[in-house]
């Protein structure tokens, strides 16, 4: 009998198609240049957020940050939690929720 070995590594998505981030989160992405969550596991997400800011030229709507967070959150996550994948989860004053980084 021969078993398959699950993989323990999280999947490699293209982000245009998470369909839990808004087109403008996924245009943040694009702008920062990355195509795949699997570009995002070794990345922080506040700091994603702060080379958005200097890329736009300002500073951008903290929604955005929350949902850079849950995509960094999913591209790190083998079975990620769909109550986790909603950007109001990520939010800084939810005190729930799990500590960003292991760092």
């Amino acid at each position: 009998m021969c078993f398959k070995r699950k993989s323990r590594e999280p999947a490699d998505v293209a982000i245009f198609g998470l369909d839990f981030l808004s087109d403008e989160a996924k245009k943040a992405f694009e702008i920062l240049e990355f195509k795949t969550t699997g570009e995002l596991r070794e990345k922080v997400a506040d700091n994603l957020y702060l080379d958005y800011c200097v890329e736009s030229g300002g500073v951008a709507d903290r929604s955005i940050l929350y949902e850079m967070r849950s995509a960094v959150y999913f591209a790190k996550t083998v079975k990620p939690d769909p109550k986790k994948l909603r950007w109001w989860y990520w939010k800084d004053s939810n005190t729930e929720n799990d500590p960003l980084d292991e760092e």
